[in-house]
């Protein structure tokens, strides 16, 4: 016990000498030493523990940057939603415009309206399934509409739905009106898209006349829009000329139609 005091007192004794003598000049060579000797060991640690530091910061900045990103993305995507769903809206309010400015014109007209609950099992939109039928006053033949423009007519009736051929079924013949000769044809659906067969050769056609629905054999009511003359498609040796029509109206879009009950 009294070895480990004496070593102890002589230690601390050393130390204070050390400390008393390192303010003398002379002592200045040793003393630059010590701290030398002590410093590379600190500056070590100090090196690696900055190292150490600056890794673990890069992690938690990358950690944090990956939330920043995925949340970021469900931010897209709901905000990609709420413009669909805006979008979506909005088509809807312009064609309910487009059909109430119809109904106005046409007030001789009464309308059903209806929701398109199926399309054609092909790529040819040749026909659609309303939610309307026989309970609801659906009969065959009746004219289906939409934004003002013919769509087709009415081919089947069930008890609560029915059967809608469009324009671009081949099954279907359409009487028409050119608008500016009040020339009369048969429009139907064709590889070319729809196409008016049976104009006179000597009729002075021009691209941009308005198309509308005859009501020769009283199969639809007279002046409802179909669409307007793209382009002459007959040869030269033809007696007739065929002429290919656009419309406005998308089968893919529709959503909503009205037929046409009376």
């Amino acid at each position: 016990m009294r070895r480990w005091l004496g070593r102890r007192s002589t230690l601390f004794g050393a130390i204070i000498l050390i400390v008393v003598l390192s303010q003398f000049s002379f002592f200045a060579p040793v003393r630059d030493t010590l701290r030398t000797a002590f410093g590379a060991p600190t500056n070590f640690f100090h090196t690696v523990g900055t190292r150490f530091k600056n890794a673990f910061g890069v992690l938690f900045a990358v950690q944090d940057l990956a939330k920043e990103n995925t949340s970021l993305k469900e931010q897209n995507i709901s905000q990609a939603a709420e413009i669909a769903k805006l979008s979506f809206a909005l088509g809807e309010n312009e064609q309910l415009k487009r059909d109430l400015q119809f109904e106005r014109q046409r007030q001789d007209l009464q309308l059903k309206a209806a929701n398109v609950v199926n399309y054609s099992p092909t790529n040819l939109y040749q026909s659609i399934t309303i939610n309307k039928g026989s309970n609801d006053g659906i009969k065959t033949g009746q004219a289906v509409i939409s934004s003002g423009y013919l769509v087709g007519k009415i081919n089947n009736v069930s008890n609560s739905t029915a059967e809608v051929w469009l324009l671009s079924n081949r099954n279907l013949l359409t009487p028409v009106l050119l608008s500016d000769s009040q020339t009369v044809g048969l429009l139907k659906g064709s590889i070319r898209g729809l196409v008016v067969e049976n104009i006179p050769l000597d009729t002075k056609v021009a691209k941009g006349t308005p198309v509308v629905t005859s009501a020769l054999e009283g199969l639809y009511p007279a002046g409802i829009a179909l669409g307007q003359v793209e382009e002459i498609i007959s040869a030269k040796e033809e007696i007739f000329l065929t002429l290919r029509i656009s419309t406005p109206i998308n089968p893919s879009n529709l959503t909503t139609v009205y037929v046409v009950e009376s």
